[in-house]
C-alpha cells in the first residue's frame, strides 16, 4: 500500500527511515484508574496545532510531528503511567497540544461495560 502511494515501503521495518521529531513529551495518567473514553476529534485537533496537520489549506505539514497511544479504552493505568508521547519539531503551541491530550483522556474507576471492536468489517474484494 505504501509503495503503490509513492512511498518506500522499507519505512514499515524501519521508522528511522521516516522523518524525526526535534523533541518528544509525554502525558501521564493523572490517577489510577481505566481509559473510558478518549476525545479522537480533540487528539487530532491537538496534533494540528503541532503542525501535523493543517488548519489552512495553505498551511505545510510537518511529517515528523505525532502523537504515540500508549493506552487505549478498557486499559488499566496507574497514576503517573504514561498514556501519550508527544513528537514536535517547534515548542509552540505544545502547552495548547498537552491541555487537549489530557483533556481527552477520561479515566474513571472501572472498566467500561462495553468495548467497541477496534475492526468493523473486513473488505476482501476490492
Amino acid at each position: 500500500m505504501v509503495r503503490l502511494q509513492g512511498g518506500d515501503p522499507g519505512i514499515v521495518d524501519n521508522s528511522l527511515l521516516l522523518p524525526q521529531a526535534r523533541s518528544t513529551n509525554v502525558i501521564e495518567a493523572a490517577r489510577d484508574g481505566y481509559v473510558v473514553a478518549i476525545d479522537c476529534e480533540q487528539m487530532g485537533t491537538a496534533c494540528v496545532a503541532l503542525g501535523g496537520g493543517r488548519e489552512r489549506a495553505e498551511d505545510s505539514v510537518d511529517h515528523a510531528v505525532g502523537l504515540v497511544l500508549h493506552k487505549k479504552v478498557g486499559d488499566a493505568v496507574a497514576k503517573s503511567e504514561v498514556l501519550c508521547t508527544i513528537h514536535h519539531s517547534t515548542d509552540e503551541n505544545l502547552l495548547r497540544a498537552r491541555m487537549l491530550i489530557e483533556e481527552s483522556y477520561d479515566i474513571g474507576s472501572a472498566p467500561p461495560a462495553k468495548l467497541k471492536p477496534l475492526v468493523h468489517k473486513i473488505i476482501t474484494d476490492v
